[in-house]
């Protein structure tokens, strides 16, 4: 299997995808995927609540969850780990949620200015398109690498071929959004489980050939099903619900 991660920055392939970790890495008590990097939870320009219909409704094979993506904002963020991270075993991605160029563009020029942050990994609103999906990227060029989370419903290649003439470092096959019936209401969120894994698969069959560098960033369940995905095409591969059993 091609070292390619080492080209990312990373130790190993394997990560924790954004939101299923926190703010700094934890003990890992399975040596059996040694951890190569840490993303953190997402982070905005300014605080944000939990949302007021945050859920999470279970299906065969895994479960949808919406949150809001409470957090503390990016200047209390920075103000209560920024010096934690200078010294951590790993390197450090920074998942930031935008809603706009400037959000962008803002908190970027922020963490170049910390000395500890190894990459910056976008994540996009859900209704981001066309002009103002390009615009969310290319505000994110910078100092730093940076890597596009792109949702596995949303992963073509078309798409994809845009991100890399943007400036983008790889793309972030991530968890998928999806709508659920609560009583007679539909409610929206992410979905995560096991049964997501055939869905990466193919995506990352289908998109090898691009010349971007590949995270599989969704259904991966075990370590036999991150090593399918690695040998599939991906350079790394994270873990989201999954580590929630460590």
């Amino acid at each position: 299997m091609d070292n390619h991660y080492f080209e990312l920055g990373l130790n190993s392939p394997w990560m924790n995808a954004a939101g299923f970790g926190g703010y700094m890495p934890q003990h890992n008590p399975d040596e059996s995927v040694p951890m190569g990097g840490f993303v953190t939870n997402p982070v905005s320009l300014m605080p944000r609540p939990p949302s007021q219909t945050r859920t999470i409704l279970p299906y065969p094979g895994g479960f949808m969850l919406h949150t809001g993506s409470p957090n503390p904002g990016i200047k209390n963020v920075l103000k209560t780990y920024g010096k934690k991270w200078t010294n951590l075993p790993v390197p450090l991605w920074v998942h930031l949620l935008a809603a706009t160029p400037y959000e962008v563009q803002t908190m970027v020029r922020q963490l170049e200015e910390t000395q500890c942050v190894s990459a910056v990994e976008l994540g996009l609103p859900s209704d981001a398109g066309g002009k103002n999906l390009h615009e969310l990227i290319e505000a994110a060029a910078g100092e730093l690498p940076f890597f596009v989370c792109l949702p596995l419903d949303r992963a073509e290649p078309a798409l994809i071929e845009k991100v890399a003439s943007l400036g983008a470092d790889g793309v972030v096959i991530s968890a998928p959004r999806g709508v659920m019936l609560k009583g007679r209401k539909c409610r929206n969120g992410r979905l995560y489980g096991p049964a997501l894994h055939p869905q990466m698969m193919a995506a990352l069959h289908r998109l090898r050939m691009l010349n971007l560098p590949l995270i599989a960033g969704c259904g991966i369940f075990s370590k036999e099903q991150g090593q399918a995905a690695l040998e599939a095409g991906a350079v790394a591969v994270q873990m989201d619900a999954w580590m929630w059993k460590f």
